[in-house]
């Protein structure tokens, strides 16, 4: 099959595969380029298809391995009987169709009276309150209206499930106890308590009551229901009377929910003016739990006077995020305040969380007049808020009541409460809603900002750093802060029991009364006894339609088949259906023109063919000889329905009516509208009605650029529309849609646009807004304004066609979201709102959306959306555009203020919202386990803070696969499963992915956005952390740790025997002659006591060796002694923390062996968790004492590296050891070549010590191993950073070789201390010794039993026919390169060139580099804030302060002509004169790119800094240095931009060093996820350029997607070997990748290149989180490696920004990179550091083609393979060859055959199948449609060699089938051609009707067919596949099998295979 090209890469979705012709997917895409209404079909282009286009047949790329792992994911899913197999986008509408609101139940009784006080008659907390709310509710009749339930009295056994038994005794106790002055001083001993001997009765009967009618709700007996009990409980703790209560009633229910029936997630909402603490610490652990509280606190001076009531408290451990409280700190909040928490706080957040029960704690001490509370809340807000609240968990909701003290508002509130219950109308709020108090803002913001790294709710606050803080008078910012006033004292052994409630003054009371008597006559309960909703319809609406296209969206049946609906799921007879009416001219007349009207009725009297003359000068219209009656009746019949409910018949309306209006302009037609219905209905309210203020919504995805005309000078009309906007590129294509047009004149505010701006890449459209969106726009914006503008009338322009299938909106709206959005509007205007249809052109869609519509008016109960939707990253970016434009208008939008992103308050808080994804919707990413929903904990040590380990995997996934579920343990917002797990017993990194199964298996975190599953014992549900510590993951926890991560003192102590002369004090001399010794702190020598550091065995073993060998001298432990209690100081300064690192040095005399053992011997007592590496080079330390003491010491690691006279002595000593032992013996006649030794540590000594994870290093050195100046220097080098440089070197120096000694340890001293130089390093000539060869090769085979990273090794399973010495093929051409030291480009000498003034490094940034922006896609990932977010975390961390800033420039025309032609300099300077549109439409041109007129200035601004960079360091002013540079460079070829990327800024730069500065020797280190072909092409030839890439590949999958990036693309002519690829072939790879990478291949290669320079392609999209690269590696592993570069050659480092598009990771990877060049410590890795099989395989793979070049990859010798890789199946890269088709279609046939779809587990064949490797890549039907929510596109591989062969696995069955009809005749020709527009490249058969029609990538006349006539089912003439577009999948059954035979017999005139 042909080659689909590779994937482009873009932020969102693959290119363009085949795709089928038509379905939701298809359709939207399909219109999204065009102006988003459907137009006459264009012409196609003569001559064949377009550049673009793909036919059917083109398959996806398909694996073997994916095959049979989704393959393995199907089966499990299939085995769990409750995963639908197929996706329904309208199974929740559908299952709601029959679902009615049910009986709202209440439960009281009347012995609660009998609990009062004796001594205080009139107590607060008093029998009337019960009494007032009975009494009110029967005078309005609302009792009769519910269902009682007998109220009983709670089981010991009950409320043992809460309170500890002494409580229930001492409770019960009470009822016998008849003494007044027993029982008075028994409450004295609690807080606000009274007993009497009916308590315990009454207590018990509101705790059984509550728990009756919890039961009866969540059991579906019930909807709702009141518990009207005394006395409240929600003060009551587990042990403790307090607070008037005696059992939380509440808290009992909630526990009675969760272990009874199974809920995982319950909402509490306490709205108590006092803290309920009892019921918040009884579920303070517990995340199945979010409690949200509302109460007066004033800083903990008002009862109970608690610091756990305020904000910070947010919840412990696994419910840390799940305690809402909002400390209310003044009085007189009013209603403002209260809607301001429900909008801002309480909806967003409970409609992530996803609640299956709400449980109200009803206090009403709120409520207006009450004296405790001192609120001025009126009674109708409580029916408001309890409105929301029942739009959630399915509309069940228990109130019970808890306090409230004045009687009357008491009496009000509850009733209303109950009113709202029953479903009666919200009254209309009197009071005016103005700016919500001062107060209440800084607690919400305050709530917000400690809670927004736990839910992604909180987008709409932006972030600020402290140390750039505009001013404490700057109204965009504010700063949290904790204040308490509360008790500090100690509780009290008696409270008081009387007059400790202040009553109030009779003038008080009677002002309280007078108030709450007016304000009840204007806001009492309404009691509407009319239908609730009335309807309209008429069939004569249905006569308009088009004359031409039969199939247009805007046809009849838009109607009639909503009406059908309606009337088969009974919302007909439920409602007063109305009698349709005409529109009288004159009420037309109040929106439209006389001439407009004129026009209009002229249509009757044109005959067809003068109004299709006539409809070609409108937008977007069709004419009809009906068209004016039917519009007419259209805009009449909503009049109808207005007339009806204003006048009070009906409490709503709905009118099924079209054709739409809201597109109408007062004087002409426009987009499928005549009359603007909602406009003259809205004029008609207001002058014919008497309406004062009419809301009018308009939801349709099309602006309603005519209702906004209508109105924009109109004060009494507010508009708020919500569509699609694509910066003015969706149809109407105005910008009067966007967020700045306000409106005129009086009118100005009174429109408010939110426009939609998801955007196009490529020829495809992102994926539209969906229900996260909608419900943000709706909290956020659309009802605090409205409830600030309080309409009398509200009408829906209610178009549909944001839903999801809509053929013209590509949006993802559901059905039920509609529903939702109705129900909030409900609660306005005392209900009356009116719903007119406009757009929507899926006939399924429109009839599910419109019914639950109309059942949401109904007060039906709405399906719950799916929980945990978060609004997209552009919709978020909208939203605010709308607040901040609007809130000069409207005070409810207060609350856009920036918050800091430090953590002011201490407690883990800070570092901004979390991120959202930039692409996907969150309504789309509901439908599959997006990233978004279903993080994965990250793997916490048993010491850490599940509040900082559990975090969110990245947020989109890699551009290969980017709707596929991340189940990685990172944030962040995306990237590719893992794929890579050591083997099937290991658990992954954790940094990395794991298995699902294991993660909720193993891990104790929990996250909010994770699927919720009831179970009664899991309570461990996942939650995401703080950004801070890990938006993108818990790797982020050590990026932002190191910033306190500072180098410390280096410390340094001398053990001398001789004193004056001594060969130390040599070489203390020599170190103060460079100023080093002084910049040390020098310790004091001291002994240690020998029962302290010498056990009695190994005294007895000093002994024995010491007389054997006749060694023995006087004094030996003495000097034993002195060395031990030197060292050890010298090692627990270290482990304290006081010293970074230490050097002890030694004179060689006898008795040191057993001292530096001893000393880490003692100091293993006292730190007893650490775990030391001894890496002993030499004899320093006798092998025998390390024996004996650490033999069988699981913390320390011994490393043995020392001389032999014979290599046959080393044969079984590198096999004899304990597993913690490895030795390695060399025959000392190779001690002075430098690069063996390097050999050594890079392939063996690191990769062990890197999975061993020490605490400390202890370096030792005998006299003898002072081999070369710079052999500790290097060594200190490459051990520091594994240990965050906690290194302690002792050195052993002897009276000979001090001199020579002395100058390796300046330089090791020197890079202990941080500074960047250190003696040379020669290079020396040859291949490594084969000795050392033979002894690396015999290490790893016998260590591989011990040490996985030996045997999971590049190296382990290379095998090689020969041995011996051989010459590498580069060494005669790369030693010519050599420059000896005295040779170098400086010609200072050497004690000069040491002396570099300090670790230097110099910095670049210009902000003027963000003007290159993409004018299309505001949230292109190539964005601005990559550069300006590095700056800031570099800020933060006190970087920029310590570097040398250098001045940016543009690189001139000279500099850029070394690797740019001038035709593409010349295309790039003119792009400035061109305007956006002509940009536009260049980049298409282009892969991967947009273009912006400041482009090319970036561009130079780039190149030049990277340059000036390149300067400085080469000029000896700093030794390394860093540029924050954009756009991206390395993809730039010679002629053309691609990639993100124009100029090579790093091509540049290294052709500058060569060409200037003269180097011959530039290594260019590209770790960008994307392989860098710009440069490689640039240097393939070129030997004086090592370039070396890691990358993803994926096979030639990924991005570029070109063949040159794979291992065996080495470089051409004198470049060949100069070019390194190491391409990785899965996602998710991580630090355990890149480190074998660097450690086996990079440091090798780079140490034997020996550069002059390092440029760093330094792209941070392999990075934890990012959106494209879909790899793991953290921050701190980006640190390892640029330290391991620092020593490399001479040692000068440049890290140039390349790519990287998560802000977070980019800035903490950066910054890490930058700390490492400045020699701050560094984070150790952490986590299982093994690669991945594959990565082991790609690695292999390169030291293969590599090791002929490259002598340090040579290491001769036959090795066993890797066991890993020996029942792997290994793919190639060739195509199929013609000699081998047939059996490779063989092989491919026997694979198909052993895949059935109806099994309950695949088959498997013979080859051993891979361990499980979850794929990131999207699966794509063939001809369209995205398959993210579909489990039934399988993988097919490479297995045969062939990259070109794919195939897709079909579903076995779908509901549809039923609709294939016998083929007619028997016979279909396949060769037949459209049937509308007659081509024949790309048909379709409908195997329903058996049209033949073509496919989208011709005219999309399948497309259309399938949409409007819902004949689901078709089959491909090109590949004969059968496409269903219902089921978004290929079906394969036998119903299809005479259409498929017919077809086959047609095409190839034989009978198809049996299988088929």
């Amino acid at each position: 099959m042909a080659e689909d090209k590779p994937q482009r890469k873009t932020s969102g979705r693959n290119p363009q595969r085949g795709q089928p012709p038509g379905g939701a997917g298809g359709a939207a895409a399909a219109v999204a380029a065009s102006d988003g209404k459907i137009k006459e079909t264009a012409p196609r282009e003569s001559g064949g298809v377009g550049k673009n286009r793909r036919l059917a047949s083109i398959r996806s790329r398909i694996s073997i391995e994916e095959l049979k792992n989704v393959y393995k994911r199907q089966v499990t899913l299939s085995q769990d009987d409750s995963v639908e197999p197929l996706f329904d986008p309208m199974a929740k509408a559908q299952e709601c169709l029959k679902v009615v609101r049910g009986k709202t139940g209440v439960v009281y009784c009347s012995q609660m009276t009998n609990h009062h006080c004796f001594w205080d008659p009139q107590h607060v907390e008093k029998p009337e309150r019960l009494l007032c709310i009975l009494d009110r509710c029967l005078e309005l009749g609302l009792l009769q209206e519910c269902e009682q339930l007998e109220c009983r009295a709670a089981k010991e056994e009950e409320v043992l499930n809460l309170h500890s038994p002494a409580h229930f005794g001492l409770l019960q106790t009470t009822s016998g106890i008849t003494d007044q002055d027993k029982l008075e001083d028994l409450s004295s001993r609690f807080d606000s308590v009274y007993f009497h001997p009916g308590t315990c009765k009454s207590a018990l009967l509101a705790a059984g009551g509550t728990l009756d009618l919890v039961d009866a709700v969540v059991s579906g007996r019930l909807q709702n229901g009141f518990a009207i009990v005394r006395p409240p409980g929600h003060h009551a703790m587990e042990s403790e009377f307090c607070g008037f209560c005696f059992i939380n009633n509440v808290a009992l229910a909630t526990r009675h929910a969760l272990n009874t029936h199974g809920l995982s997630r319950i909402l509490i909402v306490d709205w108590d003016v006092h803290h309920g603490q009892g019921t918040q610490q009884a579920f303070y652990s517990d995340p199945r739990v979010l409690y949200f509280s509302i109460h007066r606190y004033e800083h903990g001076s008002f009862w109970p006077n608690l610091r756990e009531s305020n904000y910070d408290y947010i919840g412990q451990g696994n419910g840390k995020g799940f305690n809402f409280n909002v400390p209310l700190n003044s009085t007189g909040m009013a209603n403002q305040d209260f809607l301001a928490i429900l909008h801002q706080v309480l909806l967003p957040v409970a409609y992530e969380f996803g609640p299956e029960l709400v449980i109200v704690s009803g206090g009403y001490d709120s409520a207006i007049g009450d004296c405790k509370g001192e609120m001025e809340v009126t009674p109708g807000l409580y029916a408001h808020l309890t409105s929301h609240l029942m739009a959630l968990a399915h509309g069940k909701v228990a109130v019970v009541l808890e306090g409230g003290y004045y009687l009357p508002s008491l009496a009000e509130s509850a009733a209303m409460t109950l009113s709202a219950l029953l479903g009666h109308p919200c009254p209309s709020l009197m009071d005016p809603i103005i700016q919500p108090s001062e107060s209440l803002q800084e607690a919400l913001l305050s709530l917000v900002y400690v809670q927004r790294p736990y839910w992604k709710c909180f987008q709409y606050q932006g972030s600020f750093s402290l140390e750039k803080v505009r001013g404490d008078s700057d109204p965009k910012i504010f700063t949290p802060s904790l204040s308490f006033m509360g008790l500090t004292s100690s509780r009290p052994l008696r409270f008081p029991t009387r007059d400790y409630i202040e009553p109030q003054t009779p003038e008080a009371l009677q002002r309280v009364d007078d108030k709450f008597q007016s304000l009840r006559q204007r806001e009492g309960v309404r009691l509407r006894l009319e239908p609730r909703l009335c309807l309209v319809y008429d069939e004569g609406m249905e006569l308009h339609h088009s004359l031409t296209e039969g199939e247009h969206p805007e046809r009849p049946e838009r109607i009639r088949r909503v009406w059908e609906m309606l009337c088969r799921v009974g919302v007909v007879e439920r409602c007063r259906v109305l009698q349709s009416r005409r529109a009288q001219r004159e009420e037309v007349e109040l929106v439209h023109t006389k001439e407009h009207m004129e026009f209009m009725y002229k249509l009757e009297s044109m005959d067809e063919e003068e109004l299709q003359i006539l409809q070609e000068s409108y937008k977007s219209v069709y004419l009809h000889p009906k068209t004016n009656d039917c519009a007419l009746l259209s805009a009449g019949s909503l009049l109808q329905v207005v007339e009806e409910v204003w006048q009070g018949r009906a409490r709503a309306g709905v009118g099924l009516i079209r054709p739409p209006g809201h597109h109408a302009e007062p004087d002409q037609p426009h987009g499928f509208c005549f009359y603007n219905n909602v406009a003259v209905a809205a004029r008609h309210a207001i002058h014919n009605l008497g309406c004062q203020r009419v809301l009018i919504v308009d939801w349709d995805v099309h602006h309603g650029n005519g209702i906004q005309h209508a109105f924009e000078e109109e004060p009494r009309v507010l508009y708020v529309s919500l569509h699609r906007y694509d910066h003015g590129l969706f149809f109407p294509s105005s910008e009067d849609a966007n967020f700045d047009r306000v409106g005129r004149g009086p009118g100005e505010g009174f429109t408010i646009n939110i426009p939609w701006n998801k955007v196009h890449k490529g020829e495809r459209m992102m994926s539209g807004m969906g229900d996260a969106e909608y419900m943000a726009a709706f909290t956020q914006v659309v009802l605090p304004v409205a409830y600030q503008f309080n309409p009398q009338l509200v009408l829906v322009a209610a178009g549909f066609d944001a839903a999801r299938g809509d053929p013209l909106g590509g949006c993802r709206t559901s059905p039920e979201c509609y529903g939702h959005m109705t129900s909030l509007l409900s609660g306005l205007a005392e209900g009356r709102a009116v719903l007119a249809l406009e757009g929507g052109y899926n006939l399924t869609t429109i009839s599910y959306c419109m019914t639950l519509c109309a059942k949401a008016l109904l007060g039906d109960p709405m399906p719950p959306l799916e929980a945990q939707l978060v609004p997209n990253k552009s919709a978020v970016q909208t939203i605010n555009d709308v607040i901040n434009t609007h809130s000069k208008y409207w005070s409810a939008l207060c609350f856009q203020v920036d918050l800091p992103l430090q953590d002011v308050l201490q407690q883990g808080c800070g570092g901004g919202p979390q991120g959202v994804d930039s692409g996907v919707s969150g309504s789309e990413a509901s439908l599959s386990p997006s990233p978004i929903s279903i993080p994965s904990p990250a793997k916490s040590s048993p010491d850490s803070s599940p509040s900082t380990t559990a975090t969110t995997s990245p947020y989109v996934s890699a551009p290969s696969s980017p709707a596929k579920p991340i189940l990685m343990e990172c944030e962040v917002k995306a990237g590719d499963v893992q794929e890579c797990l050591p083997d099937s017993k290991e658990t992954a990194s954790s940094v990395g992915a794991r298995p699902r199964t294991q993660q909720q298996k193993n891990s104790p975190n929990r996250t909010p956005h994770r699927p919720r599953q009831a179970s009664n014992q899991s309570v461990g549900r996942q939650r995401s952390t703080p950004k801070k510590h890990g938006k993108i993951s818990a790797a982020m926890q050590a990026a932002v740790a190191s910033q306190s991560l500072v180098k410390g003192p280096t410390g340094v102590v001398c053990v001398e025997r001789d004193k004056g002369g001594s060969p130390v004090e040599t070489v203390v001399n020599q170190c103060l002659a460079f100023d080093l010794w002084q910049a040390c702190s020098v310790l004091p020598s001291q002994p240690a006591m020998k029962a302290e550091v010498f056990p009695e065995k190994i005294l007895q073993h000093l002994c024995s060796v010491s007389v054997m060998s006749g060694q023995h001298q006087e004094g030996t432990g003495d000097v034993s002694l002195q060395v031990a209690g030197s060292v050890a100081r010298l090692l627990q300064e270290v482990l304290d923390g006081k010293f970074q690192n230490g050097m002890a040095l030694m004179q060689a005399i006898d008795g040191l062996h057993c001292g530096v053992a001893m000393a880490v011997y003692s100091v293993l007592g006292i730190h007893r968790k650490a775990r030391v590496v001894i890496v002993d080079f030499g004899n320093c330390v006798e092998l025998g004492i390390l024996e004996h003491v650490f033999s069988h010491e699981p913390r320390v690691l011994v490393l043995s590296v020392r001389q032999c006279q014979y290599a046959s002595q080393s044969t079984s000593r590198n096999k004899e050891r304990c597993s913690n032992f490895l030795n390695i013996d060399i025959n000392c006649n190779i001690a002075e070549n430098s690069r063996d030794y390097l050999t050594l540590a890079h392939q063996v000594l690191l990769p062990v010590v890197y999975e061993f994870q020490p605490d400390l290093v202890v370096m030792t050195a005998a006299f003898e191993w002072n081999i070369y100046p710079a052999f500790l220097s290097n060594m200190a080098g490459l051990f520091m950073p594994v240990t965050s440089d906690r290194l302690v070197m002792a050195v052993e120096i002897d009276q000979q070789g001090s001199k020579i000694a002395g100058e390796g340890i300046v330089g090791a001293l020197s890079t202990l201390l941080g500074s960047s130089w250190h003696p040379k390093m020669m290079l020396e000539s040859g291949s490594l010794r084969p000795e050392l060869c033979q002894t690396i090769l015999q290490v790893m085979k016998a260590q591989q039993g011990s040490w996985k990273s030996l045997r999971y090794h590049a190296l382990a399973s290379l095998v090689t026919s020969s041995s011996g010495k051989q010459e590498s093929l580069l060494l005669n051409r790369l030693h010519q390169q050599i420059i000896k030291p005295q040779e170098d480009v400086s010609s200072e000498p050497k004690e000069q060139q040491c002396l570099k003034a300090g670790q230097s490094v110099c910095l670049v940034y210009s902000e003027s580099m963000k003007e290159h922006i993409s004018y299309a896609d505001s949230t292109h990932p190539e964005c601005p804030d990559r550069i300006s977010c590095i700056f800031e975390q570099l800020c933060n961390f006190g970087i920029v302060e310590r570097c040398h800033r250098l001045k940016p420039r543009e690189a001139t025309l000279q500099e850029l002509e070394r690797v740019h032609s001038s035709r593409h300099i010349k295309f790039m300077s003119g792009l400035q004169a061109m305007k956006p549109s002509e940009l536009h439409h260049l980049a298409n041109s282009f892969d991967s790119i947009y273009l912006h007129r400041r482009t090319n200035h970036c561009a130079l601004l780039a190149a030049g800094s990277v340059l000036t960079t390149v300067d400085c360091v080469m000029s000896g002013s700093c030794q390394h240095g860093m540029a924050v540079v954009r756009p991206p460079g390395h993809h730039a070829e010679r002629n053309n931009p691609c990639g993100f990327c124009f100029y090579n800024s790093v091509g540049v730069a290294a052709q500058h060093a060569i060409t200037s500065h003269h180097l011959e020797r530039v290594l260019v280190l590209d770790w960008d996820v994307h392989h860098g072909n710009g440069t490689q092409h640039m240097f393939e030839s070129d030997p004086r350029v090592l370039y070396i890439s890691i990358h993803r590949y994926d096979h030639g999958r990924f991005f570029p997607g070109s063949a040159d990036a794979n291992y065996n693309r080495v470089g051409l002519k004198k470049g060949k070997g100069f070019n390194i690829n190491i391409p990785w072939n899965n996602g998710g790879m991580g630090d355990a990748e890149y480190l074998a990478a660097f450690l086996e291949v990079v440091l090798p290669v780079a140490t034997e290149f020996n550069p002059q320079l390092v440029l760093v392609s330094a792209g941070f999209d392999a990075a934890v989180g990012d959106p494209l690269g879909g790899y793991n590696v953290t921050p701190e592993c980006y640190g390892h490696m640029t330290k391991f570069l620092t020593s490399v050659g001479d040692g000068r480092v440049i890290v140039a920004l390349e790519g990287g598009y998560n802000l977070t990771s980019i800035s903490y990877c950066m910054t890490l990179c930058a700390k490492a060049l400045l020699g701050d410590p560094l984070p150790s890795l952490s986590g299982n550091l093994t690669p991945c099989q594959n990565a082991v395989d790609s690695l292999t793979s390169v030291v293969g083609a590599h090791c002929k070049f490259w002598s340090s990859l040579n290491l001769k010798g036959k090795m066993v393979e890797s066991p890993r890789k020996q029942n792997s199946f290994k793919s190639t890269q060739r195509p199929i060859s013609s000699t081998t088709s047939a059996q490779a279609v063989d092989e491919l046939a026997a694979s198909l055959c052993q895949v059935n779809i109806g099994e309950a587990s695949p088959r498997r064949t013979q080859t051993e199948e891979k361990k499980e490797e979850t794929s990131g890549g999207e699966l794509e039907g063939a001809c369209g449609g995205s398959h993210e929510d579909s489990t039934t596109t399988l993988i097919l591989s490479e297995c045969l060699g062939a990259q070109e062969l794919y195939a897709v696995v079909p579903v076995s069955w779908c509901p549809h089938l039923e609709e294939v009809q016998p083929v007619p005749d028997g016979t279909l020709s396949t060769s037949s051609a459209c049937e509308e527009c007659h081509d024949t490249s790309e048909n379709w058969c409908c195997l329903t009707c058996y049209k033949v029609l073509c496919g989208r990538f011709v005219a999309e006349h399948m497309l259309m067919h399938g949409v409007c006539e819902e004949h689901h089912l078709v089959l491909s003439f090109s590949d004969l596949s059968t496409w269903c577009y219902a089921c978004d999948s290929y079906v394969h059954n036998p119903a299809l099998f005479e259409a498929k035979r017919a077809a086959h017999l047609d095409k190839f005139g034989l009978e198809p295979p049996e299988c088929s």
